[in-house]
């Protein structure tokens, strides 16, 4: 019987106990993927008191030393297992899950996901009835097994393989995209395929393909106006006449001049009337209708109103910080100022992040025949140190390496070279007093010879040309109009699309060539890593063994223990 009538709901104490999790990493891949490095399990309850993480990136030759940056980027993300969709971000789903218990639904909902693979084909996931050699069955493009196990050095011969390492890496994906637009695909969490990386700074980040209009404007409501006006014309009602498609009128005379307008004409008919909602149809053109407002109530606007608008601005703003959380209670919870501890545990959390630039070493040949040629390598060193707190949920930390060519954007627009008006400078009065402060961006700021200039690329917050960002490349390396090859031009790794939108390829580095190597079919770098954590939890060890020869130890000792024992008379 308790003395007090509490229950108790802390877990027991236990030892704490450490553990090593190194590994040694050897890889290969190219530009433009999101690779797969490294993955480390936390158990539940495990954290990383300490870690260092070392990555090496070679670039293989290039005939040339190239003139455009190349960017490495390491990421070490923690995904947690509440991020995964079976547990719909439940604590209690993942618990009864953990313990093999009912849970919602009524069915015991796996902790583990196994061999489940996505068929890009079909658009489905396929489950795999016997894994071994996974590595090397289900290969191609539509399942690209071989291309992820591969990239990350795993093999397998097992009839089941636990799904959870690329469960993680689609989870990161999804996560990154849905940070940087919404307007990005999702990739299935079965999906085994590279996914595409993220290019680096462009110039550009600052135009958006569409902005929240209500938010900048901040509409005022109007009070008392009730909108019940009446509608006058100069055409009187006085007949059942019809009309056909182009004017023709059948009938009776069915419209006339009222009053004085004696030489008013029948309503025009036009085919072509476009509406709000964008659809076009046929109707007919009145002239000379108007509305007397004064009998729909009178308008008020009080200080009270404007206040209002103001602070829904700021809450708005406030809102986008949460853009990406799929549940909207949950983001009113967050806007109430309501914590929502679970929330941080489904999605992965960012550990670390290093960048770093490639370094060109350019070598020359050595005899007398060949002085003139050379060979370049690139090469570029990261590192990281994560740490961790004790992780409930366990869950997976994974490592990934981008590698992606700067963006030159040659023929990006000079606007002060455009100039020809002083009236198109900015202007702090007009620009101050601008309720908006947005700026239509046209398909031209990108390259000035798009076949639709005119076109509205995005929306960049107003006078962002003159935060200029420009790449000039002239003389010999002068792009030309028409992009005709130029060997001279063998030092650029080119990476702009023709005639660019604001859509996926402008995120996601998409269609990379190889041409800048000298081998253009081979991976094109090759990556290796060193990872060391000191990883504490709930495990325990057993102590050391050490091998026995033919006679026991112990049974040794026992010879010479005298086991007898006094017996009292």
């Amino acid at each position: 019987m308790r003395v007090t009538e509490m229950i108790p709901n802390a877990p027991i104490t236990v030892q704490k106990s450490m553990r090593k999790a190194r590994g040694r990493v050897l890889t290969s891949g190219d530009a433009g993927k999101i690779l797969p490095l490294k993955y480390e399990w936390l158990h539940r309850e495990d954290g990383v008191q300490s870690g260092k993480i070392r990555v090496n990136v070679e670039m293989m030759e290039t005939s040339e030393m190239l003139m455009n940056g190349v960017g490495v980027t390491c990421y070490a993300h923690f995904v947690p297992m509440l991020a995964f969709d079976r547990f719909n971000g439940s604590m209690n789903e993942l618990n009864a899950s953990y313990k093999k218990e009912n849970g919602v639904a009524g069915s015991v909902v796996p902790f583990f996901e196994s061999n489940k693979i996505y068929n890009s084909s079909t658009g489905s996931v396929f489950t795999v009835t016997d894994t071994a050699g996974i590595d090397t069955e289900y290969t191609g493009a539509n399942w690209n097994a071989d291309v992820f196990y591969g990239t990350l050095g795993i093999h397998t011969q097992a009839a089941t393989y636990n799904t959870t390492v690329v469960e993680a890496y689609n989870a990161i994906v999804n996560h990154r995209r849905k940070a940087r637009s919404k307007s990005l695909p999702i990739r299935n969490a079965f999906d085994h395929s590279l996914a595409e990386a993220f290019w680096i700074n462009n110039g550009m980040q600052n135009i958006v393909p569409d902005f929240d209009q209500a938010l900048i404007d901040g509409a005022v409501k109007l009070e008392g106006l009730t909108f019940k006006a009446p509608v006058y014309s100069e055409m009187i009602n006085r007949g059942q006449a019809s009309y056909a498609s182009g004017g023709s009128e059948s009938g009776d005379d069915g419209f006339g001049p009222a009053g004085n307008n004696a030489s008013s004409n029948n309503p025009a008919y036009s085919s072509t009337i476009v509406h709000p909602d964008g659809t076009t149809t046929g109707a007919y053109l009145w002239d000379n209708i108007w509305a007397e407002l004064t009998s729909g109530g009178n308008a008020t606007m009080s200080l009270a109103d404007i206040d209002q608008a103001r602070k829904t601005a700021s809450f708005a703003k406030l809102r986008q910080m949460y853009d990406g959380i799929d549940d909207e209670y949950l983001i009113d919870l967050l806007m109430s100022g309501i914590r929502v501890p679970e929330e941080a545990m489904k999605q992965p959390i960012l550990l670390g992040k290093s960048q770093q630039m490639i370094g060109f070493n350019q070598r020359y040949a050595t005899d007398a025949a060949n002085l003139d040629e050379s060979a370049t390598n690139g090469y570029a060193t990261l590192d990281m140190n994560i740490r961790t707190p004790a992780m409930n949920t366990g869950g997976v930390i994974m490592i990934t390496a981008e590698i992606v060519p700067e963006q030159l954007w040659e023929r990006k627009k000079d606007y002060f070279f455009y100039t020809t008006d002083p009236d198109t400078l900015p202007s702090y009065l007009r620009d101050f007093l601008d309720p908006e402060k947005v700026a239509v961006v046209k398909n031209d700021h990108a390259d000035v010879n798009h076949a639709t200039p005119d076109a509205t690329f995005g929306y960049a917050p107003l006078n962002h040309e003159w935060q200029r960002d420009l790449v000039n490349v002239g003389g010999k390396y002068y792009r030309s109009a028409d992009d005709a090859f130029d060997e001279d031009r063998s030092k650029i790794w080119s990476a702009e699309a023709t005639n660019p939108t604001l859509n996926e390829d402008f995120y996601l580095c998409t269609g990379l060539h190889k041409k800048v190597f000298a081998d253009q079919t081979a991976d094109s770098f090759e990556i290796t890593a060193m990872t060391d954590m000191n990883i504490f939890g709930n495990t325990v060890f057993g102590a050391g063994l050490q091998e026995a020869d033919a006679t026991s130890d112990y049974d040794a000792i026992t010879a010479d223990v005298d086991s007898t024992r006094i017996v009292k008379s």
